[in-house]
């Protein structure tokens, strides 16, 4: 190895991007770490604004990769199609195989797959917005799922195109913790959303309710599900039912010391993991807490297990109205809010942070900090 360690980080969301830069430049390592950010994009994407993207009311959720990412990590722009975990080395499409010491695993999330629109990733976003864009007046449209995206993309929607006719369906309605709050019908209703219960299928986009069916209406956004690229199950590195990377309390992959795992792609086992949901306010301080564990055990130490708690929940309604949930560390409701203006404002604050968190780490590694999880059982 030269002296130097290469570490190899998989992915280039919020998970990716801390932990390659909390790495890179590390005052803590006992031997030189050479760090390669595997990700084909030409940019950081802010997953959390795609909704405004799909809807016509943002130009771009890129932001330049210089903007986010330490100097000293080496941004390598390919798609990772395998993991050998015996040799250690990683196939990438159209280049020679990538060998890494180090392996984090940070490949992020979607919507379950599906033909419809969506904005699952900036392509997808992008082909919403030409479509939401060319639709005649008084066009229905279709948005599947009442979950933080389907609000988020309806009431985008709604505001860039109040002559259309929007309707969330969904198996149950709105009954997220957040999306079910009073406060968020009231904004729905304001807008012209209409919720209805029911079925859309994922092929088609034809509607099935209580009352009956429907053909497919001009345009249906799919925000249902939840899914994660193959590449762990492809490379028989050990998964859970729905094919996130199974990983330990130190984020660790069992039997695998030197290949951990960060973001919406893992899956956390034991008490620790038992509470964290899939957000940029999980990836990045796992992001973070997978460095440290590689870090650690570069220099012979004993890592630790991750201690991640909530403070809030929040929901962006569109023109600068929103809804922010305060939450008890293991993410259960607490019974103060904040709406309209207020949460409009909070919730803005946060993404901006989102990217200043990050920015903040590769300027000053080991600087991101978090909320300590719940009081975890004894014994």
């Amino acid at each position: 190895m030269s002296g130097t360690e290469r570490v190899v980080v998989v992915g280039g969301g919020y998970a990716g991007v801390m932990a390659a830069n909390r790495m890179a430049g590390s005052r803590q390592v006992h031997t030189p770490l050479e760090v390669t950010l595997v990700d084909p994009a030409a940019g950081f994407t802010e997953r959390i604004r795609l909704h405004q993207l799909g809807a016509g009311r943002r130009a771009s959720a890129a932001v330049p990769w210089t903007d986010v990412l330490n100097p000293r990590v080496r941004h390598l722009p390919a798609r990772a199609l395998s993991i050998d975990a015996d040799r250690r080395t990683i196939g990438l499409a159209g280049r020679e195989p990538l060998d890494f010491d180090w392996l984090v695993y940070a490949v992020g999330s979607g919507e379950t797959s599906t033909s419809l629109l969506s904005v699952t990733n900036p392509e997808a976003a992008r082909a919403t917005r030409t479509a939401i864009g060319g639709l005649a007046p008084g066009s229905a449209v279709t948005v599947a799922g009442a979950g933080p995206t389907g609000v988020e993309v309806a009431c985008a929607v709604a505001l860039a195109r109040p002559d259309l006719r929007i309707t969330i369906v969904s198996p149950s309605g709105p009954v997220h913790p957040l999306t079910g709050h009073p406060a968020v019908g009231r904004r729905l209703r304001r807008l012209g959303i209409a919720v209805r219960s029911g079925a859309v299928d994922p092929a088609t986009g034809a509607v099935t309710t209580p009352e009956g069916s429907r053909p497919a209406a001009p345009a249906t956004i799919w925000t249902a599900g939840f899914a994660v690229p193959s590449l762990a199950a492809d490379s028989r590195l050990p998964v859970a039912g729905d094919g996130r990377l199974l990983v330990d309390g130190t984020l660790t992959v069992p039997g695998h010391e030197r290949i951990l795992g960060a973001g919406d792609a893992v899956a956390v086992a034991g008490p620790a993991g038992a509470h964290l949901r899939a957000s940029c306010a999980t990836a990045l301080p796992l992001g973070a807490h997978a460095a440290d564990t590689v870090l650690a055990r570069s220099g012979g130490g004993d890592p630790s297990e991750i201690d991640l708690g909530y403070v809030l929940q929040c929901l962006d309604l569109g023109s600068g109205q929103g809804h922010v949930r305060f939450v008890r560390p293991d993410d259960s409701p607490r019974p103060w809010a904040l709406a309209g203006r207020a949460g409009g404002w909070t919730k803005e604050q946060i993404c901006r942070m989102t990217v200043a968190w990050l920015a903040g780490e590769a300027a000053a590694p080991g600087s991101c900090r978090w909320q300590a999880g719940p009081p975890l059982p004894v014994g």
